[in-house]
């Protein structure tokens, strides 16, 4: 069993719709507060005031106040990968395109969801079980951009690209936090330096030119 599952198993998943819904609101109310608080100001009895529930029913679900981060996070990692790079693109004419496409989608969604930002974009800081969520969505979020890759262009055989992928995305997320940490959100201008970044990396694997599939060639 890794870490994460292990940490994972500490939180009391309800099995009853009452329960489940009162989950749910521990959650919303965290978020709430994360839209204006930082991780690290938000207890226990805080969650319970906002929520307005006792303390006792919220360690019921999280023994921890770090626990409800880590719930917090499987939320927003699966509404990402819902929401965002779930249709293939129209007008795209190169990897590079695609890329930076798919990349300010997700600068759009973090930017449109600050708690989401706080939690996965600085989360990785203060939490090693955060840090482990992000690392698996990455891995699936890197293979939704092979499949994308492929539906679109003739793919050469490229040793370990998954593996490549996933590195991208992390010198991503580096550019992005720091960000945050500077600014609040992730800015134009350090998307740009983001985007600089992913490209120039993503030239160590991948050709400059990848031919489209007959199908994807624009009109």
């Amino acid at each position: 069993m890794t870490k994460n599952e292990v940490a994972r198993a500490e939180i009391r998943r309800p099995a009853q719709k009452r329960s489940r819904a009162r989950f749910e609101a521990i959650l919303d109310g965290a978020e709430r507060l994360l839209d204006t608080l930082p991780p690290a100001a938000i207890s226990i009895p805080a969650i319970a005031t906002e929520v307005g529930i006792s303390p006792p029913s919220i360690y019921h679900f999280f023994p921890e106040p770090q626990l409800v981060f880590s719930a917090l996070a499987e939320r927003y990692l699966k509404r990402f990968e819902e929401r965002v790079l779930t249709d293939v693109p129209d007008n795209i004419e190169s990897w590079q395109d695609l890329q930076t496409l798919q990349y300010r989608a997700a600068q759009k969604w973090f930017n449109e969801h600050p708690a989401a930002r706080q939690v996965l974009l600085e989360g990785p800081a203060w939490s090693s079980d955060i840090r482990l969520q992000d690392l698996d969505s990455n891995f699936v979020t890197a293979g939704r951009s092979i499949e994308l890759m492929t539906q679109m262009f003739v793919m050469p055989e490229i040793p370990d690209l998954h593996d490549r992928l996933v590195e991208v995305i992390v010198i991503n997320d580096a550019i992005w936090s720091l960000s945050i940490h500077r600014h609040g959100h992730i800015t134009d201008e350090m998307e740009e330096q983001a985007r600089r970044a992913r490209i120039a990396y993503s030239r160590t694997f991948l050709p400059e030119y990848l031919p489209l599939r007959a199908k994807d060639r624009p009109a």
